[in-house]
């Protein structure tokens, strides 16, 4: 049985064949409908073989999957009628398979998608040109960043105000794309009623602009900014720094011959074609495709995206830094990308260099940030952007570049404890929370443990409030169970139904019935400990810090990953699962602190593997020893309550060492007898008693015959301690 996707296929390009008989005045949906039917009977029967797999029937869901070819620029839908363009004519015969047809015009729609708010600021700009100006489509494309063979095509598709007005460098209509007659007369037509037709300079088969009359690149960012060509104030691109490595034959780095003999840096062009100069990513893709079709496409990806940033990303005065083992080489761009002949040698693209230390390599671990680390993780990327050390860098790069070090990282310092904190929270003095704050300063991970009701998360989140200075965007809560998951702690892909707005014109409705008609939508969401890591890399000089309550519930190895693993080398870097990190590596920064909270009565903290443990301090919160020794009776005077509490709590306690379990981790913590309601009656703690405490002994001595009533009742131990009955308890 055929899929969804499959059917779809079938439909959209069976539309493209029927409109390529129909390239002159193309054809309403109305009539192409029964066509498309005509030519594929079994269509609709197979797609409603699907049943509930889906919501619309064939025509409309052709009518939503026909957005791709638009934004693909195979197709035109202006004024009710499709329209074949020159590039879907090319498509149908580049692209026999249905299958293979549509994913093409997939992998083109996601590609809009993912810059679609650059595409549409530069349709934008477009219908705000002056009057009787127009642009190159590269010089556009470039404002923006995005590929303008993409930009080209889409804007042949979609045809927004003043489209034609986006031509080649030369004001040729097309950008060197095969047009159909009838595109060539729209474009003529639009070109005569602007007034910038260049008929000298036209033919039959081609327009042209009047070349005096283009915007230049200056003039396009000034009319984005609002200001004048020429004005100081318009921005440069900013200097970026990339990595970029080569090995020869044998695995020798390149910098230690071809490299540094000829003050190149270089990428291999096996079978490649050669290609310019500022290449768009599809053009390059594709070339990739076409010279590596036995590779995966992962191997594929890889290689066109480190082919397009050396033939476009990369620019005249960006930093390069060559590694060869610990050394590290700084050097200058110097030049454009250009390609060998190769009948003279291996053919690869090469970008001149002006090497600054050549006789004096650097220490990379000594000499460089030590995020660097992260960034050359990955052993089979050949180019890595790490631009945001630029300003670092810099300095070692002038006419007589810098030995020095780089200026120390940015360290955020947790304060200490004050008396202030300890009040707050009675433990009568700061000594055992300065105990915390020494071991979280030694090692960033610590756990309070200890029986039910001692404080620990209220402890837990005190503390990490006075750490970050009270700010609450520093702090988060999260408490494991056995369900939760790494998805769930840290990132994982979560599926949602599609968003409906109200607002929504019929455009934006379409576009979003086309990408999700088949169901649910999946998105990579991150979790507390991403958003939170996230955020203390971005400001190194604040301290942030999750608080995790009940760790030990959790499936520990399951919900850490590859944190793990980070939690003790905080200064390494891994690559995540679901790849978010781009291959840049990610580590967990030394400003994020992590307290957890366990609870050691069930036992679960002797099933904490070592391996866990050893990444944690641990700190005990229990009835019997100092900070709790005496903290419920500080709390009852300080809220001018009668002792009476106090004294039950500490026979209650006593009675639980001397029972027939004989364990310390059995005791019952000062917060079931701190609660508001414990006092506000004399009836209340017999309530709080009946309620809460007894249930928990109950399950604590479970089986071994204790009458619990008789042993740990209230009304027999306020008799034992000769209290009187709701005397102010």
């Amino acid at each position: 049985m055929p899929t969804a996707f499959e059917i779809s296929a079938r439909a959209v390009r069976q539309a493209a064949t029927v409109l390529a008989d129909h390239l002159q005045d193309g054809l309403p949906f109305r009539e192409l409908r029964p066509l498309i039917h005509a030519a594929d009977p079994t269509l609709a029967q197979d797609w409603q073989a699907l049943g509930a797999a889906v919501t619309t029937d064939i025509d409309r869901n052709l009518s939503f999957t026909a957005t791709t070819l638009t934004k693909a620029g195979w197709l035109t839908r202006a004024n009710r009628t499709w329209r074949l363009t020159g590039l879907g004519v090319e498509a149908l015969h580049a692209y026999p398979e249905p299958g293979t047809f549509f994913s093409e015009a997939g992998t083109r729609y996601a590609h809009w998608r993912a810059g679609r708010l650059y595409f549409d600021a530069a349709a934008k700009l477009l219908s705000e040109l002056p009057d009787d100006r127009w642009v190159s489509i590269e010089d556009l494309a470039a404002e923006y960043e995005i590929d303008p063979e993409a930009l080209a095509a889409c804007l042949q598709g979609t045809r927004p105000e003043g489209w034609h007005l986006a031509l080649s460098p030369d004001g040729e209509a097309g950008f060197g794309t095969t047009l159909l007659a009838t595109e060539i007369g729209a474009w003529r037509t639009l070109l005569e009623r602007d007034e910038l037709y260049d008929e000298a300079a036209s033919s039959i088969d081609t327009v042209r602009a009047l070349p005096g009359k283009r915007l230049t690149a200056e003039e396009i960012t000034a009319l984005v900014l609002g200001e004048e060509p020429g004005q100081d104030s318009i921005p440069q691109r900013p200097r970026r720094v990339w990595i970029i490595r080569g090995t020869d034959a044998g695995g020798a780095s390149l910098i230690r011959s071809h490299w540094r003999d000829e003050g190149v840096v270089t990428l291999s062009a096996d079978r490649l074609p050669a290609l310019a100069q500022g290449a768009g990513p599809q053009r390059v893709r594709k070339a990739v495709d076409d010279a590596d079709s036995g590779a995966t496409a992962a191997q594929r990806d890889r290689r066109a995206d480190e082919l397009h940033t050396f033939l476009s990303r990369i620019q005249e005065g960006d930093i390069v830094v060559c590694t060869d083992g610990p050394k590290a080489y700084l050097g200058v761009v110097r030049g454009p990308a250009v390609y060998t002949d190769p009948l003279e040698d291996a053919a690869h693209f090469a970008r001149s260099v002006a090497w600054r230390n050549l006789d004096a390599p650097l220490d990379f671990v000594r000499d460089l940030p030590a995020e660097l680390t992260g960034r050359v993780a990955d052993a089979d990327a050949r180019i890595v952007d790490i631009s945001e050390f630029a300003s670092r860098l810099e300095p070692l790069v002038g006419p007589e570049p810098e030995r020095a070090a780089p200026p120390p990282d940015i360290t955020a310092e947790i304060p200490d404890a004050t008396g202030e904190l300890a009040d707050g929270l009675f433990l009568g003095n700061a000594s055992w929370l300065q105990e915390s704050v020494e071991l979280l300063r030694g090692k960033p991970q610590l756990i309070f443990h200890g029986p039910p009701g001692t404080g620990k998360t209220y402890t837990a989140l005190a503390l990490a409030r006075h750490l970050t200075g009270g700010s609450p965007n520093n702090v988060r809560l999260v408490q494991f169970h056995p369900a939760y998951t790494y998805e769930d702690f840290f990132e994982g892909f979560r599926p949602r139904l599609p968003k409906k707005k109200a607002s929504d014109g019929p455009a934006e409705k379409r576009e979003r019935d086309a990408d999700t008609s088949t169901g649910l939508v999946f998105d990579l969401v991150q979790g507390p400990l991403r958003r939170l890591a996230d955020a203390a890399e971005e400001r190194p000089a604040e301290v942030f810090v999750l608080v995790i309550d009940e760790i030990n519930r959790g499936n520990l190895a399951k919900v850490f990953g590859e944190m793990y693993f980070l939690l003790e080398y905080r200064k390494e870097f891994v690559h995540l699962l679901y790849g978010s990190d781009e291959g840049r590596g990610f580590r967990l920064p030394p400003n994020l602190y992590i307290i957890g909270t366990m609870n050691t009565v069930d036992r679960t903290v002797a099933l904490m593997d070592a391996a866990m443990r050893r990444r944690f301090s641990f700190m005990e919160l229990h009835p019997d020893v100092p900070p709790l020794t005496g903290l419920l009776s500080r709390w009852l005077t300080v809220n001018q309550h009668p002792q009476d509490a106090a004294l039950l709590l500490d026979e209650l306690n006593r009675r639980i060492a001397e029972g027939p379990a004989n364990d310390r981790d059995f005791r019952v913590g000062h917060s079931y007898l701190m609660q508001s309601m414990a006092h506000s009656s004399p009836q209340a703690m017999d309530l709080i008693w009946r309620s809460q405490v007894i249930p928990l002994l109950t399950e604590y001595h479970w089986g071994d015959g204790t009458d619990i009533e008789e042993t740990y009742g209230l009304a027999g131990i306020r008799e034992h301690l000769g209290l009187q009955s709701g005397g102010g308890a």
